[in-house]
């Protein structure tokens, strides 16, 4: 039975689209639901998985520092004296760790398994809603990662050639040249926070502390299923045709003082230079590079810049743009990924919505531009 449909339409939507997102949500309406309880069930198992390892990490804790601790005058030293190996008991220390491992072993099978089956349907759910609202472009799930045109687009200044880069999904126009590309990325970088905790993890008791704050502690306050994985950038990513010829490169970005420090530490782009507009409002929201002035002046037309605020304020979040040849690379920040199903309650057709609005504007953006 299909309950009512709740949530404000899409303002934008003419009643042909207004009617494909009602029938599309009533079609994976029951699906939601499943999926929300496949969460909570998996968020459950993520909660024990972690609590009963913090335990365990405790314990360890304990057994490395009881020696030091009972030699000094502390409170409840004769509760840890009764803790320790005897004759009477010579695996005081060892079968509470053992058995914290047998639950440690069973919950973490109940996660995995949990958690396998949350994302298969995810996955199966949304590329069959990406497909009805949209059968004019194709979506894959699994494929590689566009790595090459991420580094082509110069947009990640601290991307390094072995940085893993992830695809969580796909759409291309189906064309015999293809025009239009947009895929959900994740990316890793290797840089100083990630090598320090790498480092962390190699000395003994350190490393203890690293996984408690990393991953017990992370996960039991957690709202949300995690993956565990410390995205440097993860969101959209674009790129498209247009016709104008480009000899440089110029880089658009949301304005933010982290930009000017990557682009200078970085040996990539010693032969760029930050590109100073006249329009102020332009310039209090982005910040421009680029390889030569005049080009990027030619580029960044009084039009194109006022159109550019428009499509930030429509993403309504940081967005980043590359011009370079006869290639537009774009970049929309999203934490939890654009082909993911958000953390919130999943029986409101406002999923639908914002995922039909992420993706409607995306490929307005050579029109929005006008790049033709």
């Amino acid at each position: 039975m299909i309950k009512p449909v709740h949530g404000t339409p899409l303002i934008g939507l003419n009643k042909m689209d207004q009617h494909l997102l009602l029938e599309t949500f009533s079609e994976v309406q029951e699906s939601l639901a499943d999926i929300q309880l496949k969460r909570k069930r998996t968020h459950l198992f993520q909660k024990i998985t972690w609590g009963i390892t913090g335990i365990y990490l405790l314990g360890m804790l304990f057994i490395l520092s009881s020696p030091y601790l009972l030699s000094t005058d502390i409170p409840f030293g004769d509760i840890l004296a009764k803790g320790q190996p005897s004759a009477n008991n010579p695996y005081a220390q060892v079968l509470p760790l053992a058995g914290l491992i047998v639950l440690i072993y069973f919950s973490t099978l109940f996660f995995f398994r949990a958690f396998q089956q949350f994302k298969t349907q995810e996955m199966k759910t949304m590329a069959g809603m990406v497909q009805k609202l949209f059968p004019d472009l194709e979506f894959t799930q699994g494929a590689s990662a566009p790595k090459k045109e991420i580094q082509e687009s110069k947009l990640f200044a601290w991307l390094k050639s072995e940085d893993p880069v992830y695809n969580f999904g796909q759409m291309r126009r189906r064309s015999r040249e293809v025009e239009f590309n947009l895929a959900d990325i994740g990316i890793i970088e290797n840089n100083l926070s990630n090598k320090a905790i790498g480092t962390l993890m190699r000395i003994p008791v350190l490393n203890l502390a690293v996984v408690m704050y990393q991953y017990v502690i992370k996960n039991l306050f957690s709202n949300k299923p995690q993956e565990n994985i410390p995205y440097s950038f993860r969101g959209m990513f674009c790129w498209l045709k247009f016709q104008k010829k480009l000899n440089g490169h110029t880089v658009v970005f949301s304005r933010n003082q982290g930009i000017k420090l990557d682009r200078w530490s970085s040996f990539n782009f010693r032969e760029e230079q930050e590109i100073y507009l006249e329009d102020p409002r332009f310039t209090d929201n982005f910040i421009v590079f680029g390889t030569d002035q005049v080009e990027a002046r030619y580029v960044l037309s009084t039009s194109l810049m006022e159109r550019i605020l428009e499509l930030k304020e429509k993403f309504d979040r940081p967005i980043f743009l590359s011009f370079q040849d006869k290639q537009l690379y774009l970049t929309v920040k999203n934490e939890n990924g654009l082909f993911a199903f958000q953390s919130r309650n999943l029986e409101n057709i406002q999923v639908i919505e914002e995922l039909t609005k992420e993706i409607e504007t995306a490929l307005e953006v050579k029109n929005d531009l006008k790049l033709y």
